[in-house]
């Protein structure tokens, strides 16, 4: 049995952090929805827009600045079900629910979400992807909250540790390497 989600039930509101699942459930990717159908992301290199069809909802209001990106919900979906990331949850709940679905820390306003994610796509100052250090999930959930998390990074590594002798060494070694680049990337987003 696997482990509860987010409620996928209304559409977001501006100032939600949503998700989708991508690669058939390998990882799950993030943004900040904004209003007006657009969502500011965080992208990595390899998956920067490029030359995308034209699109009727993003037009002339997608925009790209460096890794971040803000594109209409549905080319953030790219076909996949949109998912509600939660926040403020109960320790209880979060411990039961799938990692990178919900945050125990309560989110900001939704005038000041959006405002972060606005002054991260007009600087291009969340810096470069970096799947454990820096990713989409880090980046929204700093939007949320002001502290840079990936939940879904953990879950892999409590998924790896779990897998006996070998998955606790391996785990830990992902584990020391996850706590030291998140402080060296905090530390440079600060300065």
């Amino acid at each position: 049995m696997g482990q509860p989600e987010s409620k996928p039930a209304r559409f977001p509101q501006p100032g939600d952090h949503i998700y989708c699942r991508r690669k058939g459930g390998l990882y799950d990717h993030h943004g900040i929805y904004v209003g007006d159908d657009m969502v500011i992301h965080l992208q990595g290199a390899a998956k920067k827009l490029g030359a995308l069809p034209a699109c009727h909802k993003c037009g002339d209001k997608r925009v790209e600045n460096g890794e971040i990106a803000k594109v209409c919900i549905d080319c953030f979906l790219d076909g996949e079900t949109l998912q509600i990331y939660d926040y403020g949850v109960p320790l209880p709940e979060f411990m039961n629910r799938k990692r990178g679905t919900c945050c125990l820390r309560h989110s900001k306003p939704p005038h000041e979400v959006i405002s972060a994610a606005t002054g991260f796509l007009e600087r291009n100052g969340f810096g470069s992807y970096d799947m454990f250090a820096n990713n989409c999930e880090d980046f929204a959930v700093y939007c949320k909250t002001g502290s840079a998390v990936s939940y879904q990074i953990v879950g892999h590594i409590e998924r790896v540790s779990a897998a006996g002798p070998a998955g606790i060494l391996a785990g830990a070694a992902v584990a020391a390497a996850y706590g030291i680049s998140k402080a060296i990337t905090g530390a440079k987003r600060h300065n």
